[in-house]
């Protein structure tokens, strides 16, 4: 019952961003006229037309619950693969003129076209001019449809981000693997979160030895916590790095405070200690092989809470602060997988990427986390699915706003498309393809992972 709450949670998150990222190609489409054929939710086949509105637009429920869709009227437009007398590729333009001077028109073959079937094409060339076509329209409001859902998703982060600052909010995660000087106040940087007393650091220092090194060799175990270092009380990480540098290759004796049988206290407060006192002597460059951690705690009490106009400030700054670091993350990964410095760290880079599945996952393991959790992610995951379609790619939005905006200026200045129809609608759908198979591949991880 519990599986079934977490995955009808997730699926219900992603339907609600979906929605409000298809309705506003759906809202711009009406503004400029385009026919409105479907505005489906999820991925096809169809399991059931749910309604027709009074303009003709079929409102759907499809069978995969990954994603949403609005068909456009000729969004793509039709293209032929045909040729004139001497073996020469129509476009469309040169088609429609050899039709209406009834010249001979040839398939790939040399087969020449049968007149039933010249109508259908003119027809069919007849439809690509239509005025409630997405093709027919200029190219300013081609591109203002294709990118009309940025908006949408930006005012459903920014709405999310304002209601929950002015309600109360805390911070959801400390970015200490993305350096950025951005003001985030849901994922603060180390440096911010102790500025605002999110984490509070304490006197004393942790210590987490490495395998075979002089300080394990010394006794020291993980999560030792060092009082003091040759009876000088340790306030902070620098206090103690110093004293070993300081002390190459000279005894140091530390005062330490152990948890007691092996319990973890990175992991819980009710652990029994015991005092120990040993020696350790550091090598001639000042390592001893353990990592020093600071003794820091979160403050559970830490919480935003702003005044109505405060709450819409921050809501702005904030969802303009998500887009930075989603493109921060975005080109790290990238860079991460195609020029690593090591082949772990392309390892760790793609383990870092999770969609679909990871994120359903992730959603699930959200929901104990409480309802105002669930939001933050929610807004989130709006940004990154903004970022992700803004992609100069064929087949996202981002491709398709490019193709346009190259097509319309190349056409202006020389008459003529840089990019045929034909091409385009090649390139469209070998990327969906492309996208696909890499979806597929990242759910095989995402499924790995969750079993694992």
């Amino acid at each position: 019952m519990l599986i079934f709450i977490w995955i009808l949670t997730s699926i219900i998150v992603f339907s609600i961003i979906i929605l409000v990222h298809e309705y506003g190609h759906f809202k711009t489409a009406r503004i400029f006229k385009v026919k409105v054929e479907e505005f489906g939710l999820w991925i096809p086949p169809k399991a059931r037309k749910l309604w027709t509105d009074k303009h003709g637009t079929e409102y759907t429920l499809n069978w995969l619950p990954l994603w949403g869709f609005v068909r456009l009227r000729w969004e793509n437009i039709h293209t032929f693969a045909l040729y004139d007398a001497e073996k020469n590729i129509h476009n469309n333009e040169s088609l429609s003129h050899a039709i209406k001077n009834k010249q001979d028109i040839f398939d790939k073959t040399g087969k020449k076209i049968p007149l039933f079937l010249i109508e259908e094409i003119e027809e069919k060339l007849k439809e690509n001019e239509s005025e409630d076509s997405l093709q027919s329209k200029p190219a300013w409001q081609q591109a203002i449809i294709m990118l009309a859902w940025v908006f949408m998703n930006f005012l459903l982060a920014i709405f999310i981000f304002s209601i929950l600052f002015f309600i109360w909010i805390w911070p959801i995660w400390i970015n200490d693997k993305i350096q950025t000087s951005l003001d985030l106040k849901l994922i603060p940087t180390p440096e911010k979160a102790k500025e605002i007393w999110l984490i509070l650091e304490n006197s004393w220092v942790y210590l987490l030895p490495v395998e075979d090194s002089i300080a394990q060799k010394s006794g020291i175990k993980n999560y030792d916590l060092v009082l003091k270092a040759n009876q000088r009380e340790i306030n902070n990480y620098e206090e103690l790095k110093n004293i070993i540098w300081e002390n190459k290759e000279k005894s140091i004796v530390f005062e330490i405070q152990r948890s007691l049988n092996n319990c973890d206290i990175s992991k819980t407060n009710n652990c029994s200690f015991e005092m120990v006192e040993l020696s350790i002597i550091p090598d001639d460059e000042g390592k001893i092989g353990s990592y020093l951690i600071p003794n820091t705690q979160i403050n559970k009490d830490f919480q935003y809470n702003f005044s109505f106009i405060e709450s819409i400030q921050y809501g702005f700054s904030e969802t303009y602060g998500q887009i930075i670091l989603t493109f921060k993350w975005l080109s790290m990964i990238t860079q991460k997988i195609f020029a690593p410095e090591t082949p772990k760290e392309r390892q760790e880079a793609i383990a870092q990427i999770s969609w679909p599945i990871g994120m359903v996952d992730f959603m699930t393991k959200s929901i104990s986390n409480g309802i105002i959790f669930i939001l933050i992610i929610w807004a989130i995951i709006s940004i990154n699915l903004w970022v992700f379609n803004l992609l100069p790619i064929p087949a996202l939005d981002g491709g398709r706003f490019l193709l346009i905006t190259i097509n319309s200026i190349i056409k202006k200045i020389f008459g003529k498309k840089a990019i045929s129809d034909t091409l385009e609608g090649m390139l469209h759908v070998g990327f969906f393809i492309l996208l696909i198979a890499l979806s597929i591949i990242i759910a095989y991880n995402d499924i790995i992972k969750i079993m694992n």
